[in-house]
């Protein structure tokens, strides 16, 4: 059975969308690479958003990207509202486990991608 969000904090520790799945993994996804992996057609067709480098002076220049709110679809999936106003995406429970950046996930998906 794929493991499934246990709990869900947006404003995790440094920048990122922290997920503890329900297999007690823990996934710490930097704001910036989760919005680049949004699903949606539109991103998809794209590519990432192009890099706003945050001003130091939040009332003269772009806001550090951040998630605004996010909610849940149904049993399998997660929607981000991200304040570039951007919350199409709807990132399912898989994908999400999937695009997991810590070592040991990245060595899993580098060892099936040898294998294949």
């Amino acid at each position: 059975m794929q493991p499934i969000p246990a709990r869900i904090k947006l404003a995790g520790e440094n920048s990122a969308v922290v997920v503890t799945w329900s297999d007690g993994h823990v996934s710490a996804y930097a704001y910036r690479y989760l919005r680049g992996k949004c699903p949606c057609a539109t991103c998809s067709e794209s590519g990432p958003p192009a890099e706003a480098a945050p001003s130091p002076f939040p009332i003269f220049g772009v806001k550090p990207l951040a998630p605004e709110r996010a909610e849940l679809v149904g049993r399998y999936a997660l929607q981000i509202y991200w304040n570039d106003g951007h919350s199409s995406g709807i990132y399912a429970f898989d994908y999400l486990r999937d695009l997991c950046p810590c070592a040991e996930c990245s060595a899993k998906r580098e060892r099936a991608a040898n294998t294949h």
